[in-house]
Order: structure tokens, then C-alpha cells, then sequence
């Protein structure tokens, strides 16, 4: 399934005893039973499982992780085994999930779940439930040995995980913080796991491409006169060959670029604007040119009108100042001239003034004592 981060492809196992296989160096086994296995959608409410396995699946857990695997035999020569694992780097919080008991039994299978952080935002979790977990009590016990595993493992590689210094401290705090504690019935506990790293899904093998065998083109067909018959030229089945492939790859691009027919629709309207805008500005700087030209030609009038009268008004006292030829004319001139200076110069003489007699002093002379 495409959606699936903890199952791998089914293959034949390496024993009839050991479907695991070797550990790797110095892995150690903490626990190792049967119970049910199955993906869930955890971000989402009332999700159905996205693969499931029986209560026959064997679970081992190590102190670095957590295998499973499923032994189908459809005869005793044919075995397919069905096994994937999960990491302590991927586990975020590690839930206890108590059973309801409703009417047709009395008490139903308790959950444990480890919610991990997926690369694509999901949150898928793993299940383990029934089988050798039949009672909340052995839910409790498996929950706390992962927990216990799973800070051991972050805390002995906090350097290599680039966990800081609270961090660590807190993951030390699961070692001996309380454990789970659940009845039938209850909420559940869950525990937050710092230093938690994505989970991707495993990689999809690629799909096979059939190869396209194009058929050499068929030779020309003459008729009796040597000519070609219409249509038939050589390389022609080759042409179409490729013509074809071209029409797929451009039916593939648009597949896969919807959006490009948009783009280049757009990107028209544009250009069509900005044309529209041009030339609506030509229009209108050709309006704008004609009515200052306008302008000028009226100043231009204007001032040359002003010159004409300022010529005439300069001409006038030129020829007023001109000297005469007639002799009476001058005559009069001279005499007006005269008297206006005779006028002007009995206007500017002072009367004079005569002094008094002298004390004691009579007209007939002085009189001496």
C-alpha cells in the first residue's frame, strides 16, 4: 500500500525456526511474543487500519527497536513471510489504549500504540494488541519495558541525535518517572519521547517501462513508369513514429503542468493590454503635442503683433523732431522760443530791496552834535 511506513515487502524467510534473522552487533532481546499488528492513521478519528496482521504475528523487542513478522504457509514447501520493524529514532509519544468491556465479552484487547511523525505530515501509528496482550495488565508491562528501551536508547546517543542538555534530562526522568498504570475501561496514559525523528515511507519499486520497438519504414512502391505513389515517400513510418511519441510527451506535460495553458492565456492578456495601454498614450501625446504647437503659434502672433505697434509708437516721435525746411516755420520757432525764455527769466529775477533809513541819520545828510 502506498500509505504504509512500518511494513515491508513480503519474502521468503531465511528458516523455518528464525524468521528474523541475525541481530545486529550487540543487540540485545528484551521481549519477544505473539500479539495482532496493524497501521493506523492516528491525526485521523475512526480511521480504518491501513494493513493489519493476525494474532499469530511474531513480535520481537530489542534495544533498538521493535520487529514483526508473519509466517504464511499455503503449503509446506511454499512460506511467505510478511515483516517490517520500527526504530526507537522514530517513536513521539508511546500511548496504553485500555479495552472497553461491553455485552459480548467481558473485557475487549488492550492497545499499545507508538505514534511516530511521518515526513509528509501524517501521524501514523503502530498497534500491537491481543494475542499474549490479553489483559491490561500485560499492555502495562510491554508499554513500560518500550518506554524504558527507547530513553535508554536516546540518552546513551544523545550526541549523535543532537538532543540538548533539558532534553536528555527529561528522557532520563522516563527511567524512573512512574510507570503505566491502567485498568480495564480507563482513559489510558500516554507518554510524550523527546528527540523523535521523522519516519518516511519505504521506497516503491519503480515501475517497468515497456520498450517501443518502431518498425523500419516499408520501401517505396513504384509503378510501372517509375513514378512514387502519392503519399509514399521514404521514412515515412518513422515520421509517424516520432510524430506519436511527441503527442504523448506533450499530452504527459500537460497532465502533469495544467496549469501552463492558464499561464500562457494570462500572459496574452497582458501582452493585449499593454498594446491597448500604448497605444491609447500615443493618442494621446499626439493631443498633447498638437495643442501646445497650437499654443506657440498663438504667442508667436501675439508677439509679433506687439512688435508691429511698438515700430509704429517709435516711428511717430522720430518724425516729430525732424527739422523743417520752411524758413517761417522757423521763424516762429524762434520767436516762441524767446519768449519762453524772456518769461522764464523775469519769473527767476528777485525783487530788490532797499535798505531803511539810519538811526539818527536824516535824508539832508548827518548832523553833527
Amino acid at each position: 500500500m502506498p500509505e504504509q511506513h512500518f511494513l515491508s515487502a513480503s519474502a521468503p524467510p531465511a528458516s523455518h525456526t528464525d524468521v528474523f534473522g541475525p541481530l545486529q552487533g550487540g543487540e540485545r532481546v528484551l521481549w519477544q511474543g505473539r500479539c495482532a499488528v496493524a497501521e493506523y492513521a492516528f491525526n485521523e478519528a475512526a480511521s480504518l487500519p491501513r494493513w493489519a496482521l493476525p494474532e499469530a504475528t511474531e513480535v520481537l523487542v530489542t534495544d533498538r527497536r521493535v520487529l514483526y513478522a508473519y509466517t504464511r504457509a499455503d503449503s509446506p514447501d511454499d512460506l511467505e513471510v510478511t515483516s517490517g520493524e520500527l526504530r526507537w529514532l522514530w517513536p513521539q509519544h508511546l500511548r496504553v489504549q485500555p479495552g472497553a468491556p461491553n455485552a459480548s465479552r467481558a473485557a475487549a484487547a488492550a492497545q499499545v500504540q507508538l505514534v511516530c511523525a511521518a515526513a509528509d505530515g501524517s501521524f501514523p501509528a503502530l498497534v500491537f494488541a491481543g494475542g499474549e496482550l490479553a489483559t491490561v495488565a500485560d499492555a502495562d508491562r510491554l508499554a513500560n519495558l518500550i518506554r524504558h528501551a527507547i530513553a535508554r536508547f536516546r540518552v546513551d546517543n544523545a550526541a549523535k541525535l543532537g538532543l540538548s542538555t533539558p532534553q536528555e534530562r527529561m528522557l532520563s526522568r522516563l527511567l524512573i518517572g512512574p510507570e503505566f498504570s491502567n485498568y480495564a475501561g480507563g482513559a489510558g496514559q500516554t507518554v510524550s519521547l523527546l528527540g523523535a525523528l521523522s519516519v518516511h515511507r519505504p521506497a516503491q519499486p519503480e515501475p517497468q517501462l515497456e520498450a517501443v520497438r518502431v518498425e523500419p519504414a516499408a520501401p517505396a512502391r513504384h509503378e510501372a513508369g517509375g513514378l512514387r505513389l502519392p503519399g509514399q515517400r521514404p521514412g515515412l513510418a518513422a515520421d509517424e513514429a516520432r510524430a506519436l511519441r511527441a503527442a504523448a510527451a506533450e499530452q504527459a506535460t500537460n497532465l502533469a503542468h495544467p496549469d501552463l495553458a492558464s499561464r500562457a492565456a494570462d500572459l496574452a492578456a497582458r501582452v493585449a493590454s499593454l498594446v491597448s495601454v500604448t497605444e491609447e498614450q500615443a493618442a494621446a501625446a499626439e493631443q498633447a503635442a498638437a495643442a501646445q504647437a497650437a499654443a506657440a503659434a498663438e504667442q508667436a502672433a501675439a508677439a509679433a503683433q506687439r512688435a508691429v505697434s511698438a515700430a509704429h509708437a517709435a516711428a511717430e516721435p522720430a518724425a516729430e523732431e525732424e527739422p523743417t525746411t520752411d524758413l517761417s516755420a522757423r521763424a516762429a520757432n524762434v520767436r516762441r522760443a524767446a519768449a519762453r525764455f524772456a518769461a522764464n527769466s523775469a519769473k527767476g529775477k528777485a525783487p530788490v530791496r532797499r535798505g531803511g533809513p539810519e538811526i539818527g541819520s536824516t535824508s539832508r545828510g548827518n548832523r553833527s552834535h
